[in-house]
């Protein structure tokens, strides 16, 4: 099988050749590019790739694209600016991008790992499909050896002996001629549950694609520990009928990984087929959720009275109201901080590539700038910040509001922080934190640290 390494917003082009990837362009022999195409014109609501005459080019989608034939790694772009050489064909580039996405997948919460434990499972050469499948089943394992969830599952069935509660319609049915037999209902304590029927499905669907002897040998063994769940077909709808609570809590990040795998699945048409698959991550949705949750893991508490807010929590509020109090144009910025005095800062992030230029609005697009600007103004804030990940030569800005007399209020501020880092490594976690710290002591007017709050 073809395996093609890309970045996002790369041009692949149907060739007459298969070429290897690079930053700006690769190729695809024409059968292999149809497939892709026609499995990403059918088995997905969001396009993973656009498609022109002739070639197409890679969107915010990163992670994993299979088709017989060919499998098509995409990795952050971001990670390939660290410098000249840094391609999407150099070996320790490709590396770099891997192990900075996962640890920004494990913070956000978008894989089943703990951020230490990625670097011990993530190896130079193994694409992200495999390691992606090693941290899942190192954790489900981990999970699976402390006890598989358990719950009562509601039975019917035609017994000997009476059990439960007897269903007087179907006994009616079923048994007036048997008055030996008994149609009841009852609930069996068991761990056949909807959760560990999915975790079975999931183990099953991987050990298809992977090739990684020692993730195989993990799989099989939850099958083993799963023995008495059934084998049955995953709809999306099942998992809406899992609640979570605090006997299961424990497997919550290792089932939101199971719906993002079983969404992308595809059934293999004939025996021995390649499988057809998708394990795909929206960047602009895991910069967003890795900024929240670090800030709120490494930054929160190198404060006193203040507060985090991812998605705003339950401080969301419209911009416009209605005459009859109904609420219109529903503000959800990415995230809220709240200090002392009642001091507001709002943050929305962008993973967006700006342009260095000076002039004009610097590649920062009008719809971000009216977006902040009625946050800032909604919240009662003195400042707001876009924050994107840095690229060489950008520099931080600042956009006064200006109010109907034209004086300056209200300031968005464009900010940016540097990704391509090895973020496995505490000093340059510290870095980072200490950037954002410079942010939310800047947008909150706490002053330098040591001073104020």
């Amino acid at each position: 099988m073809k395996r093609l390494v890309v970045n996002e917003h790369t041009r692949i082009e149907r060739g007459s050749a298969g070429a290897a990837g690079s930053q700006d362009c690769a190729s695809l022999v024409g059968h292999l590019y149809d497939r892709l195409r026609a499995f990403d014109h059918t088995n997905r609501e969001d396009r993973v790739f656009d498609w022109f005459e002739g070639y197409a080019r890679t969107t915010q989608w990163v992670g994993v694209v299979q088709v017989p034939g060919v499998q098509v790694e995409i990795l952050p772009k971001i990670d390939a600016l660290a410098g000249a050489d840094a391609t999407a064909d150099s070996e320790d580039a490709q590396y770099q991008a891997r192990r900075n996405l996962l640890y920004m997948l494990s913070v956000s919460g978008d894989v089943p790992v703990r951020s230490r434990d990625v670097a011990r499972l993530a190896t130079r050469q193994a694409p992200l499909s495999e390691t992606l499948a090693a941290l899942f089943a190192d954790r489900l394992r981990q999970e699976l050896l402390r006890g598989p969830e358990r719950g009562y599952q509601r039975h019917e069935a035609n017994l000997r002996s009476f059990k439960g509660k007897l269903l007087v319609p179907r006994q009616v049915l079923r048994n007036a001629a048997h008055r030996e037999r008994f149609y009841c209902g009852f609930d069996e304590f068991t761990d056949d549950t909807i959760m560990n029927r999915i975790f079975r499905a999931s183990c099953r669907a991987l050990l298809e694609v992977t090739r990684t002897p020692a993730t195989q040998d993990v799989l099989r063994h939850c099958l083993l520990l799963l023995d008495g769940v059934t084998d049955v077909g995953v709809q999306d709808a099942d998992f809406g009928r899992i609640t979570i609570n605090r006997q299961n809590e424990r497997f919550a990040d290792v089932l939101r990984f199971c719906r993002l795998l079983l969404a992308g699945w595809t059934p293999t048409v004939q025996a021995g087929g390649t499988q057809m698959f998708s394990l795909l991550f929206d960047m602009n949705k895991v910069f967003e959720r890795f900024i929240a949750a670090f800030l709120c893991r490494h930054v929160a508490p190198r404060f006193a009275g203040v507060d985090i807010f991812p998605h705003a929590g339950h401080h969301k509020r419209y911009l416009m109201e209605e005459s009859d109090g109904l609420g219109v144009l529903r503000l959800e910025p990415d995230i809220l901080v709240e200090g002392p005095e009642g001091r507001r800062l709002v943050m929305d992030t962008k993973w967006k590539l700006l342009s260095p230029s000076r002039r004009g609005r610097g590649g920062v697009a009008e719809s971000d700038l009216y977006q902040l600007c009625a946050y800032t103004r909604r919240y009662g804030c003195a400042r707001s910040v876009l924050l994107y990940p840095f690229t060489p030569g950008l520099e931080s800005r600042d956009f006064d509001i200006l109010d109907a007399g034209g004086e300056r209020r209200e300031r968005v501020a464009i900010r940016h922080v540097r990704l391509f880092r090895n973020l496995q490594l505490e000093a340059e976690r510290a870095a980072l934190a200490g950037k954002l710290e410079e942010i939310l002591r800047e947008g909150l007017n706490l002053g330098e640290r040591g001073e104020g709050v």
